[in-house]
């Protein structure tokens, strides 16, 4: 009987996972692989425990350790052929052996110049997720063999999955006579604290959904910022107002909720083209809450956090809010004037997304498979 092929899926914090899920699921079906998985030991604990729970319901094994050491060794006693990761800043070639191949599918794909600067010398394969981001990619001098899949994270909005929206509907009490809107603020930089509890006010006529970014909720201070001030915000905006439901974070795939909404609001996250796969209004806040020297060193902020060209150009297919009591005012707009924004959306959608028909993750497949024959 022919050896099964090795493959551990790295989850090194929770938001990786959902970068994996429709390939985990995929291979869990193919007799080939025998599937792994493993989240960091140096991540915050309750997101550790959280990321663990998951874990051990997923088809195949989990590796779990005391400490990042442990959990090294264990990995690279495995002798895999192939680890899959969402991120590469940390030392991959402690955890594989010289015949690993190792594989990225980022775990964003947002206008932050991270997506070309977190590239590790021992990555072996990116999937990569549009035809604009090879050609930025290779722009940048990445080295690495880029394989276009298109973005496995979002095959599942492309299957038939209506009884799993009937459910979560039902799940947060959506109002059936309302339309529902989508808040997914990154951590930094955020629009939220200068939203404060107004958001509340300011959607009454709908049901808001309030997705915050998972560091928000584990990590009390992080880019110089406090994010205990603002998860404690999160809280008192979902407990003042009916109509205001917050995602907890053992919800940690964003996905199911670009379904079950009508519009999305952020600011600099990637959910800005994951939406833009289902042609639904994208409202942009271009007012953050930011630290100090980015205040008075304003383009500080593109070297670090932002990619001044595409924070531009999403307001080609966006509709852009410049103050927080513009909000409601954008909205009704956003949701008239769709129309107005369907041929810049249908643009990037070809740019950003390479072939949105469920089948990413197949393609990722063959493309692992093809390397490894």
């Amino acid at each position: 009987m022919k050896k099964k092929i090795s493959i551990l899926f790295d989850s090194f914090h929770l938001y990786h996972l959902p970068q994996f899920e429709s390939l985990i699921d995929l291979l869990s079906d193919d007799d080939r692989f025998q599937i792994y998985h493993s989240t960091s030991t140096e991540i915050q604990s309750k997101e550790y425990e959280i990321c663990r729970s998951i874990l051990v319901k997923k088809p195949g094994n989990s590796i779990f350790a005391e400490n990042e050491d442990e959990r090294k060794k264990k990995i690279k006693n495995l002798n895999l052929d192939v680890f899959i990761c969402g991120w590469s800043r940390y030392n991959i070639d402690e955890y594989v052996s010289k015949k690993t191949l190792v594989g990225m599918a980022y775990h964003g794909i947002g206008i932050k110049p991270s997506y070309w600067r977190d590239n590790h010398d021992r990555l072996d394969l990116r999937f990569v997720e549009g035809p604009y981001r090879m050609s930025q990619l290779k722009d940048k001098g990445i080295k690495t063999d880029l394989a276009l899949t298109g973005f496995m994270k979002l095959d599942s909005l492309f299957k038939d999955i209506k009884n799993d929206k009937i459910l979560l509907k039902e799940n947060f009490s959506l109002d059936k006579e309302k339309k529902t809107i989508l808040f997914a603020p990154t951590f930094y930089p955020s629009s939220f604290e200068l939203l404060g509890t107004r958001l509340g006010d300011y959607t009454r006529g709908y049901n808001l959904l309030i997705k915050p970014h998972l560091w928000t909720m584990y990590k009390n201070n992080f880019a110089g910022m406090s994010h205990k001030k603002q998860r404690n915000l999160f809280q008192r905006v979902a407990d003042d107002f009916e109509h205001v439901h917050l995602i907890p974070p053992e919800m940690y795939n964003i996905t199911p909720f670009y379904e079950v909404s009508d519009m999305l609001i952020t600011e600099a996250s990637s959910t800005i083209y994951e939406m833009l796969a289902l042609d639904k209004p994208i409202l942009v806040n271009r007012f953050y809450k930011l630290k100090l020297s980015h205040r008075i060193f304003k383009k500080r902020i593109y070297k670090a956090r932002l990619n001044e060209e595409m924070e531009k150009e999403i307001a080609d297919f966006c509709f852009e809010v410049h103050k927080p009591n513009d909000l409601p005012q954008v909205i009704e707009e956003a949701f008239t004037n769709i129309n107005s924004k369907l041929s810049a959306m249908k643009t990037y959608k070809e740019k950003m997304l390479y072939k949105l028909d469920g089948k990413a993750s197949l393609r990722a497949r063959d493309e692992i498979l093809a390397r490894l024959d």
